[in-house]
């Protein structure tokens, strides 16, 4: 299993698919989330908001906290875009891929 500061890293065995309406809502993440600007809404309608709560949620966050923030189909496009330590990557970067081989041709 990968670890990240010691810790495992966590990746569910599906992408998680959040309703539109949530996946796109604007949130505040819990002090245990985003200490450093506390009380900050995010939009995540916004790409730039959605990925620095990707980021967050994925470096941060338990199996429960990527339940509520993350939507795979928008983590799959995000992803090349997304700034995360090596070992939070490659554990997600195998679910992350089959995703993207798996989709059908336009």
């Amino acid at each position: 299993m990968a670890t990240h500061r010691g810790l495992p890293v966590d990746v569910p065995n599906v992408l998680p698919r959040l309703p539109a309406e949530r996946a796109l809502a604007t949130v505040v993440l819990p002090l245990r989330l985003n200490w450093s600007d506390t009380g900050r809404s995010f939009t995540m309608r916004n790409r730039r908001d959605r990925a620095w709560v990707y980021e967050i949620v994925l470096r941060e966050g338990t199996p429960e906290d990527v339940l509520t923030y993350i939507d795979g189909a928008l983590l799959v496009d995000l992803w090349d875009e997304l700034v995360l330590p090596v070992a939070i990557r490659e554990a997600w970067n195998p679910l992350v891929a089959g995703e993207v081989t798996d989709r059908p041709a336009a």
